[in-house]
């Protein structure tokens, strides 16, 4: 079966129309697993992140508890000196 040159000219612009369609499919490949590549680099970063920032929060509140008690302890005692105080003062009167 023997092409017209019409047909041979169809036939060598569908080659090139199909060459022309692969590299841009490529490249919304490369595309693709670049931006791929980024968000899996952004879900670490977040991730490590996300740790450094829960390490801080544990730590805080051990601070918070640690003043709670401390403040607890001290209004415990100012009661006492109160009390004490009180008792004194009733007593040597």
């Amino acid at each position: 079966m023997e092409f017209t040159s019409l047909e041979k000219e169809v036939n060598a612009d569908r080659e090139s129309w199909l060459e022309r369609a692969n590299i841009h499919l490529e490249r919304l490949l490369d595309k693709a697993d670049k931006e791929k590549a980024l968000l899996r680099h952004m879900v670490f970063h977040y991730m490590v992140w996300n740790k450094v920032c829960k390490a801080r929060i544990r730590n805080l509140k051990a601070k918070l508890r640690k003043a709670s008690k401390r403040q607890k302890r001290k209004k415990e005692h100012d009661r006492l000196q109160t009390l004490a105080e009180a008792s004194l003062a009733h007593h040597s009167t």
